[in-house]
């Protein structure tokens, strides 16, 4: 089994076939709760009801009330289907706990980590099954828009978060509406939540342009995917880029001009989505 070198707080728990990366403050409460088992996480996960993302997620409270989200890592992209749920090297399912923190530290409000499982099988491939801290009283943007949508203040507020993860240096890999989540507040403001960091790139600026472009796009084919079947008037994505730029003008004209020949990729992608 090769050797994991734990983030600083982790200690690494023998786990079979595998290791258990975990908060040193709670690991004996995770192995209380038999997750060094990889059953254990497969068992919780058969229960489970399928997520809006990469498959289901599963929801555990550990003895001290701390509660937690459980899911198994899984590829996307073109290649998701090819790849399923393994990795060559553990490098990127390791980075699922260092990732979480350092985007912490650049002001980007997400969820800790707290352990991971790792399996290694066949040779040279992983698994990795990751434990977050449960963000309560939220709710996911694409399951708020599709049954009542949010006041247009709070989907500003949800893209200048976005603009802030940007400005930091954060690169999320897989923006969608299903990875932002907010809590709103008896008043008009809400809290903005940025999940699934995995396969996310740290920048030692803010991000360039192209970068900035091609995330919004994936937020606008996420939109449009959302609403698929009804007119592109009643789906117009204006709002994600108008909260993007904010009040500057400059940014929303470029914006603007790089979404209109975004256009037919998001054409494109509509042909393989399910009527």
């Amino acid at each position: 089994m090769t050797r994991f070198s734990p983030p600083a707080g982790f200690r690494v728990v023998a786990a079979g076939a595998g290791r258990l990366l975990v908060d040193d403050d709670l690991a004996g409460e995770v192995t209380a709760c038999g997750l060094q088992r990889r059953g254990a996480w497969d068992e919780l996960l058969r229960r489970a009801k399928p997520g809006v993302g990469r498959g289901a997620t599963a929801r555990l409270t550990l003895p001290s009330g701390r509660r937690l989200v459980l899911k198994k890592l899984r590829r996307g992209g073109l290649l998701g289907p090819l790849w399923r749920e393994r990795f060559v090297g553990a490098g990127r399912l390791l980075d699922n706990l260092r990732l979480p923190e350092a985007a912490r530290g650049r002001g980007l409000t997400t969820p800790a980590a707290p352990a991971l499982l790792v399996v290694q099988g066949p040779p040279g491939l992983f698994q990795g099954w990751l434990a977050l801290d449960e963000v309560r009283d939220a709710q996911d943007l694409a399951t708020r828009l599709a049954s009542s949508p949010p006041p247009s203040a709070v989907l500003a507020q949800v893209m200048n978060q976005v603009r802030v993860m940007h400005d930091a240096g954060v690169e999320h890999r897989d923006l969608n509406l299903g990875n932002l989540l907010i809590r709103e507040s008896t008043g008009a403001g809400a809290e903005v939540i940025v999940t699934d960091l995995d396969g996310a790139r740290l920048h030692d600026t803010g991000l360039p342009f192209a970068l900035r472009q091609r995330a919004l796009r994936r937020l606008e084919r996420s939109w449009a995917k959302l609403f698929h079947g009804e007119s592109d008037d009643a789906v117009d994505a204006g709002w994600i880029y108008r909260g993007y730029a904010g009040a500057d003008a400059d940014l929303a004209r470029r914006l603007e001009r790089g979404r209109r020949l975004g256009r037919f990729s998001i054409q494109l992608h509509r042909l393989s989505w399910r009527r």
